[in-house]
């Protein structure tokens, strides 16, 4: 009897559920998402107005050749056309990448993710045309999975506009946490994230915000990957005389820069375990991080090692109490975490000459007045400061308090899937199973499968591929 499978999503997981996944001749699989005449690419690499001046803008954090090597060979593939559509815009990739351009080493750039975008979608729509070309009934709609119940021996699923469609199976691939939020998000001045916001944020830039006392100034809640992001926004659609950045983040730091190695080396890493505690592990990585410092590896040769140690490996191969293996993945992820080089050394450029800077501290509240919005924050003594700008703009990343989209947070009120109390991430049952029949579930906030726990959160693309191939197979 011919099959009906349903992906409720349109990115990266949602392909790769689609395209690797076992279909005969008369089944019919249906992929619904907001952006599906773009499949395959999802916010994260999402396809920019073609005279959007930050288009091109957002970069990976890690090089190519880390990200993907299929894709880093894309690139190589397409340099001419990529060098071409890259010519004038602002910040300046081709002076950045020229370094390694002048040695061929095209695989070393941290490329810009609309690209992988293209390389994606391109990737997903020919693997969908092979599907038709074997007699598949594949079908695209534009619109958001609400819910899901069970329905006679099948699923019932409802759309946002109000269609219901039946299936034997469904895997669900609506994406990460969104951002944590405060008080006075999404009002005025504030912004809740950047993505999505461009053309607002741009136009109360190029006004002033309506104030001369804060003309063209900008804080970012958050010093993270996003922070360098909201910079490249900002240097896409002002001179960088004109660019007033403030990051306001506990640490008081931006993240370290990811630079490739000419050898492409990685830090060896050999765990004996087993590890009776998430510290024991934690000072046994630390010990090898610092080992390897003193041996000459950079931070991104040991991130390079440890990637490649947690792919092949789950924590609860190091330590075998779960509830303590559960505590790993949020400090541990940090490890993981970097920055954009052309980002983070345009920031401390910037910083010499007063166009950016950096503040410690904790956000309070931020509160929206006529002319901009005032960030209120505490320091390390818990002293309150106030910071004010025309454009304030929330960069702060999920918390410790993940949210997520409305159908997410749909399964988890049914408790289909749960959240684990240590590592907030999303739990999922083996071979990302929901407890709902026929239903499965994977994005970037899974950190358990089956009731083993991932080293860190499914943000490595890589990864979350190759997981979903294994799962499908």
């Amino acid at each position: 009897m011919p099959q009906h499978h349903v992906i409720a999503g349109d990115g990266i997981t949602a392909a790769e559920f689609a395209t690797t996944r076992t279909m005969a001749p008369g089944d019919t699989l249906t992929m619904i998402g907001p952006a599906i005449d773009q499949p395959g690419r999802g916010v994260a690499y999402a396809k920019a107005p073609a005279d959007a001046p930050w288009r091109y803008a957002y970069l990976f954090n890690s090089p190519s050749y880390a990200v993907d090597a299929d894709f880093a060979r894309w690139l190589g593939d397409n340099w001419n056309q990529v060098a071409e559509a890259m010519q004038h815009r602002k910040p300046d990739w081709l002076a950045a990448a020229k370094p390694y351009t002048d040695n061929g080493d095209i695989a070393a750039l941290n490329a810009p993710r609309e690209l992988y975008g293209d390389y994606s979608q391109h990737r997903t729509e020919t693997a969908l045309d092979r599907l038709r070309d074997a007699g598949v009934n594949v079908r695209l709609i534009k619109s958001s999975v609400i819910d899901i119940k069970k329905y006679e021996n099948g699923l019932l699923i409802d759309t946002a506009d109000r269609q219901q469609l039946t299936a034997n199976t469904v895997d669900v691939a609506t994406g990460g946490p969104i951002n944590q939020r405060f008080d006075s998000d999404s009002c005025g001045a504030f912004y809740p994230e950047l993505f999505g916001y461009e053309e607002r944020i741009a136009d109360r830039l190029n006004s002033g915000g309506g104030s001369s006392s804060v003309i063209s100034s900008v804080i970012s809640i958050g010093a993270n990957a996003a922070m360098l992001d909201l910079l490249r926004f900002c240097q896409s659609v002002q001179s960088e005389a004109d660019i007033q950045l403030t990051a306001v983040s506990p640490s008081g730091t931006v993240p370290f820069p990811l630079r490739p190695s000419a050898t492409r080396r990685q830090t060896p890493i050999t765990l004996s375990g087993p590890y009776h505690t998430a510290a024991d592990f934690l000072c046994e990585l630390e010990h090898h991080r610092d080992n390897a410092l003193a041996n000459g590896y950079s931070l991104e040769e040991i991130r390079a090692g440890l990637r490649s140690l947690f792919m092949a490996a789950s924590l609860s191969e190091f330590i075998p109490d779960t509830s303590e293996a559960r505590k790993v993945a949020r400090p541990l992820y940090r490890n993981f975490q970097g920055g954009t080089r052309d980002s983070v050394d345009d920031f401390t450029r910037l910083q010499q000459s007063g166009n950016t800077s950096i503040v410690a501290g904790t956000v309070v509240n931020i509160s929206n007045g006529r002319d901009g919005a005032t960030v209120h924050f505490k320091d390390s003594t818990g002293t309150v400061h106030s910071i004010s700008a025309s454009v304030v703009v929330n960069c702060a990343g999920p918390g410790t308090s993940a949210s997520f989209d409305p159908f997410t947070d749909n399964l988890i009120r049914q408790q289909y899937i749960d959240l684990c109390p240590e590592s907030g991430g999303v739990v999922v049952g083996a071979h990302c199973k929901t407890r709902l029949d026929g239903v499965r579930y994977l994005g970037p906030a899974v950190t358990m499968m089956g009731g083993i726990a991932e080293p860190v959160p499914f943000y490595d693309t890589l990864k979350l591929r190759k997981t979903i191939q294994r799962i499908n197979a």
